[in-house]
């Protein structure tokens, strides 16, 4: 048992590399934990931020374990050396993946609270139907952007966990809304920006932005996401603090050079300028949400 154990370990040690890279993740969920602690708490503790970490990350192998389950035929078609289908893991070792971070979830939402709890079961029924497609099937894949949007629902869902993490229950008011719709864009802008392939690398499966949108216009309406989560995070920002100019001047000087990286990945279309400018938002993203944390606790 503890042979076959340190077996699949290793197995998703090599998987995650390639589809699932937990180090990048954790970086980039920190920051915007933080700042959901902060605008949400007054009393935040380090138990809570590993608890709203630690769930998340859990969730997220959970969503990324179904969606290998649920595109296996499609990958096998037009995405053939992907891990699962060269065989460095096999579906059944990443179910037991699969069952070891539904666990820790459960526990990790049964010990938070009640509500937490309530959340995590909505969670996981909501992951269950997006695995069996809503028992739509193919009809539902046609229709690209609606099949992602409903797929986007669980981050969402994710994100009220964490904030019943930090305070059980939550408030509705104006900042957590505010910080809700920036986080909810900032989620939209990681699901699409990684879905934007240079022209040719698109492949053949139909599953990128730019199959369907072309290279220009993704990179338009990526650059308009870009502006408004910058948008949403001033408004955050200036509901926290009195220095509304300097929160603008700070909000568009960090827009301006995400905005440079998008020139140059357009002018270049080099895999090197397209990782430039998903680490760009990236950067971007974890500064806002590090900046809110410090704002508002202040």
């Amino acid at each position: 048992m503890i042979k076959k154990t340190l077996t699949v370990a290793k197995k998703f040690y090599s998987y995650q590399q390639e589809r699932f890279p937990l180090i990048v993740l954790a970086l980039s969920l920190f920051p915007a934990v933080l700042s959901s602690g902060a605008i949400i708490s007054t009393n935040l503790t380090i138990f809570q931020g590993v608890s709203a970490l630690v769930a998340s990350l859990a969730y997220l192998v959970h969503i990324r374990v179904i969606d290998e389950h649920r595109d296996f035929g499609h990958d096998n078609a037009h995405h053939i050396t992907r891990p699962v289908q060269s065989g460095v893991i096999s579906k059944r070792e990443l179910q037991y993946v699969d069952v070891v971070a539904v666990l820790l979830l459960i526990i990790i939402a049964a010990v938070v609270g009640v509500r937490a709890f309530i959340i995590v079961a909505i969670m996981l029924a909501y992951s269950y139907l997006a695995g069996r497609e809503f028992f739509i099937g193919e009809d539902i894949r046609r229709h690209f952007f609606i099949y992602n949007g409903i797929n986007l629902i669980q981050m969402l869902l994710m994100q009220l966990f964490v904030y019943a993490v930090f305070a059980n229950p939550f408030p509705f008011s104006t900042l957590i809304w505010a910080h809700f719709l920036f986080t909810t864009v900032g989620t939209i802008i990681f699901e699409f920006v990684r879905k934007v392939k240079r022209p040719g690398d698109d492949g053949t499966g139909k599953d990128t932005y730019t199959w369907y949108l072309g290279f220009n216009n993704s990179l338009i309406i990526y650059s308009l996401l870009l502006l408004l989560n910058t948008f949403l995070f001033f408004w955050t920002a200036a509901l926290i603090s009195p220095h509304k100019i300097s929160v603008l001047v700070f909000s568009l000087s960090l827009a301006g050079f995400a905005y440079l990286a998008v020139l140059v990945h357009w002018a270049k279309k080099t895999r090197q300028t397209d990782q430039l400018m998903q680490l760009s938002f990236l950067i971007l993203y974890g500064i806002f949400n590090i900046a809110i944390y410090f704002l508002a606790l202040n």
